[in-house]
């Protein structure tokens, strides 16, 4: 009897041990880690993150895929360049300055155990400039602006290096940026701190959550640059595009027409992530488009040329080289360019030194 009992208790041990201990093949601890790297909750790449991240949850069950947001999305940027993501959230103008290893990323090379490369291209963002409705008088084009403090929108933004290329370093314009809380800055521009503010669309038509609170809170008034400026912008490859005021903000501008400095922002992985991974997430994300528009009106131009909208990506800043998952997903479809550069360690490297050396060109 004492030896049935010892045998009944052992069997149920090891049932017990099989049930909470033994891994199944669905187990968490088999799944792959990947970190997906964005900005700060107030953020537009924040909110539309939870989106596709539960599509790639769903698309691709061997990865555990964890959304981290940043202060602001150079700090993203860092801390994928240091090896704590696998993806990171980043846009032309940041790895312009990132492969040339000028602020915000001076200094910081020898910290680097990865390079994000282009992988994917998700939407425009355009950014633009508003002021108070009192200021029509005062500030009637851009460069009415200069010698101006404007809240430029968060340091460490993409959309902060945007405007400061196309305020001052196109136009030469003097301004100075002034940071301010984002969810405060009507209060700042009723105040006198700031004189305008820089502001943003994501593919003309949608506004970040701190964008949204400004325009509840306060009316504004959009500013314009002066058609030389504009050509000025055209010529360095930068044309403005039109704004949907309509769509995009709840009230009138003052103006019958605003115009947004465009440029390309996405998740971008580096060559530690495999070719695998990168193409089938960019098939998960293509056989999703219809209802990440649904989800948010900004994935519009994604969804109406997914594969369009990647080459229109790598053209924004061919000078980066291809992550082979984008490349094979790109040669399947026709479209890839014997002008790109596929990413290996070699080409990497080459793009780092291509890119110092053009800043210091310039700098002459």
């Amino acid at each position: 009897m004492k030896k049935l009992r010892l045998a009944l208790i052992l069997g149920l041990a090891v049932l017990l041990l099989s049930v909470f201990v033994l891994p199944g093949p669905a187990a968490a601890g088999d799944k792959k880690m990947w970190r997906w790297g964005t900005a700060n909750p107030s953020g537009y790449g924040y909110r539309v993150s939870a989106f596709m991240a539960d599509f790639l949850r769903r698309g691709m069950p061997d990865y555990d895929i964890t959304v981290y947001p940043f202060a602001n999305t150079t700090a993203n940027i860092k801390n994928f360049l240091v090896g704590d993501l696998e993806t990171a959230y980043v846009a032309e103008p940041g790895f312009r300055k990132l492969y040339a290893f000028i602020k915000p990323f001076k200094g910081f090379e020898p910290n680097v155990k990865q390079m994000p490369v282009q992988s994917f291209w998700a939407y425009t963002m355009e950014t633009h400039i508003l002021t108070l409705p009192k200021n029509k008088d005062k500030f009637k084009s851009w460069k009415d602006l200069d010698g101006k403090k404007i809240y430029m929108t968060k340091s460490g933004y993409m959309n902060n290096i945007n405007i400061h290329r196309a305020m001052e370093d196109i136009n030469g314009l003097d301004v100075t940026h002034v940071e301010v809380d984002a969810t405060k800055v009507a209060s700042a521009l009723k105040a006198g701190t700031i004189d305008a503010t820089a502001a943003y669309t994501t593919s003309l038509v949608a506004l970040a959550s701190w964008i949204k609170v400004l325009d509840v809170a306060s009316p504004l008034l959009g500013v314009n640059p002066t058609p030389d400026q504009i050509e000025k912008l055209k010529a360095a490859g930068f044309a403005p595009e039109k704004i949907n005021i309509k769509k995009a903000y709840t009230r009138d501008l003052g103006v019958d027409e605003l115009y947004g400095v465009p440029f390309y922002f996405g998740y971008h992985a580096g060559l530690n992530f495999s070719t695998e991974a990168v193409y089938k997430s960019l098939k998960v994300f293509e056989a999703n488009t219809a209802a990440l528009l649904k989800l948010d009106p900004g994935f519009g131009p994604l969804a109406a040329d997914f594969a369009g909208f990647q080459v229109k990506g790598i053209n924004s800043i061919p000078e980066v080289p291809v992550h082979p998952g984008l490349a094979k997903f790109l040669k399947e479809k026709g479209l890839w360019n014997s002008a790109w550069v596929i990413a290996d360690e070699g080409t990497v490297a080459m793009a780092i030194e291509k890119m110092k050396a053009q800043v210091k060109a310039k700098a002459k």
